[in-house]
């Protein structure tokens, strides 16, 4: 009997293991077809977000003056001047040509598909936006603050001045006292 039973779960062990093998499919994955960046689709690498993720990657090892350099050499498709944004990008990068990006990005957005606009909208756009906001608050205090140094400067010799005036008015005021004194002491004696 135990003999047949374990005849029995050998059976039913072997079985079972054909059927998972006959089930199982090599696993693939689910989307191998390129997401495409843009609304309308193109067929070359400028369409594959891959392509897209690794250059914007690379960028942040390039300096300012060489990613102006490439900036300059690109064109004006819609590849290109997202090129130019993503280039814009990076912590050295002058605010007049970080400002020239979001300009840039304006126009190449629209024909980014809706997923790309998104995470390129919270990912690049909103924190750049937000920078450039930071550095011209930073450039309005620097003026004011400047104004003020000057305004208080200016004060500074103001009061310079009415000191010296102060200080000659008292001197004047001395001698006149002098002189009255003086007087007074002439005239006493002439009384004596």
């Amino acid at each position: 009997m135990k003999l047949n039973f374990l005849f029995v779960s050998l059976l039913f062990l072997i079985s079972s293991c054909e059927l998972l093998l006959t089930n199982q499919t090599v696993s693939q994955p689910k989307n191998t077809q390129t997401y495409c960046i843009w609304e309308v689709k193109h067929t070359n690498i400028d369409c594959d977000i891959h392509y897209w993720l690794g250059y914007w990657a690379d960028i942040e090892s390039i300096d300012w003056p060489e990613r102006r350099a490439k900036i300059d050499a690109l064109g004006e498709t819609d590849a290109d001047i997202l090129r130019k944004v993503l280039l814009s990008q990076g912590k050295s990068t002058p605010y007049q040509n970080r400002l020239r990006a979001q300009m840039w990005a304006d126009v190449v957005f629209p024909k980014l598909n809706d997923g790309m606009r998104e995470f390129l909208k919270v990912a690049l756009y909103t924190p750049s936006q937000s920078l450039l906001e930071l550095e011209s608050a930073l450039v309005t205090l620097s003026k004011i603050n400047t104004q003020k140094v000057e305004s208080i400067e200016e004060w500074r010799l103001r009061l310079e001045q009415q000191k010296l005036k102060l200080e000659e008015q008292q001197n004047q005021i001395e001698q006149l006292l002098n002189i009255e004194a003086s007087m007074l002491k002439n005239g006493q004696e002439d009384k004596q």
